[in-house]
């Protein structure tokens, strides 16, 4: 990203929230008939969270964006933008972005939501770079990722039940020295794969109506193999372009954050591009997959439990569903 400005935009603080209602591999053996052993081999995952009764997406992305706030010790005033990533909003619309704003009482920031699914979180950050790095009415911007998924899953199909879970993470971006914060994005689309997991119900194709309800269609649908194939291809492409346009040498990269859809497909990642395990942090064997909070979420604690810290490259990844392939290159201030 060429930046002839003299500032860079970098997270100054992150936040999440984990719904408490725990949903053990157990519980999915029960549902599924999926033996818990096989869930642990093939995902890595051990537990998820979910939400309860009472949570909701908003409720869920508020408390996450005022960790983020008090992380990065900024007044809620100050925020210009706020940026939210997900598909499972209170509403179809407004955007759930608006409602994060009248919660959390930003009164000056604008708000929109971005759909690209589980990459969404790395996207919304790529957004909210760009728009720093070139409209200095933006003093903070709050980006968040929230991920509802239980009420869409369909508990009894071991396609779906044995990965997904709920959460929300954010992070706050802001101006420092020119140098630091993002140095580069790589975002790119395979469209070929756009049927391989999906969500039907309640697109303008199949609109929520008695003559035509049909209770398929309000449930996940994936294609797990097509997943991994997606994945396996092109997702070391986005890194390797993402690191090339910020002139940097995979080798000296620090910590790679990963979007946490299944352990296995983060060790054999890694493994394609040579690289230890050591140099990404995953979270996905207590969390599950979260969507678009995922990567949120891996952030957050990363930089909570210090594996990251100043002048560190960190690659922050993910891919989306349709498929979307998208890499943020930072310099850690």
């Amino acid at each position: 990203m060429s930046n002839e400005l003299n500032y860079g935009v970098a997270i100054l603080g992150t936040g999440k929230y984990i719904p408490s209602k725990l949903l053990l591999n157990k519980e999915i053996e029960s549902s599924t008939g999926l033996p818990q052993d096989t869930i642990r081999k093939k995902t890595g995952i051990e537990k998820r969270y979910i939400a309860n009764k009472d949570d909701t997406a908003s409720s869920m992305a508020s408390i996450s964006a005022m960790r983020a706030i008090k992380s990065a010790n900024i007044a809620i005033e100050d925020v210009g933008l706020i940026i939210c990533a997900t598909f499972t909003g209170d509403y179809r619309y407004p955007a759930l972005a608006c409602k994060i704003q009248k919660d959390i009482g930003a009164k000056n920031a604008g708000a929109f939501d971005v759909m690209a699914n589980c990459t969404g979180f790395q996207v919304g950050l790529s957004i909210a770079s760009e728009k720093m790095l070139f409209n200095s009415d933006i003093k903070y911007t709050l980006v968040v990722g929230v991920a509802l998924q239980s009420r869409f899953i369909d508990w009894t199909d071991p396609n779906s039940a044995t990965y997904f879970g709920d959460g929300s993470g954010a992070a706050i971006l802001g101006r420092v020295p020119n140098g630091y914060g993002i140095l580069s994005t790589d975002i790119f689309s395979n469209s070929n794969a756009y049927e391989a997991v999906r969500l039907r119900g309640g697109g303008s194709s199949f609109p929520m109506s008695s003559k035509n309800y049909n209770p398929k269609l309000d449930y996940y649908e994936i294609n797990g193999l097509e997943v991994w194939k997606q994945l396996i291809k092109h997702q070391p492409t986005s890194i390797r372009n993402a690191l090339k346009k910020a002139g940097i040498d995979i080798k000296h990269v620090k910590l790679f954050l990963f979007h946490q859809a299944n352990l296995r497909l983060i060790e054999y990642l890694m493994a394609k591009m040579k690289l230890p395990m050591n140099k990404t942090f995953t979270n996905v064997e207590k969390y599950g997959n979260t969507a678009d909070a995922s990567l949120a979420i891996v952030l957050s604690e990363a930089f909570e439990q210090k594996r990251i810290e100043r002048n560190d490259i960190v690659v922050i990844s993910g891919v989306g569903a349709g498929f979307t392939f998208g890499t943020s290159v930072f310099r850690w201030y």
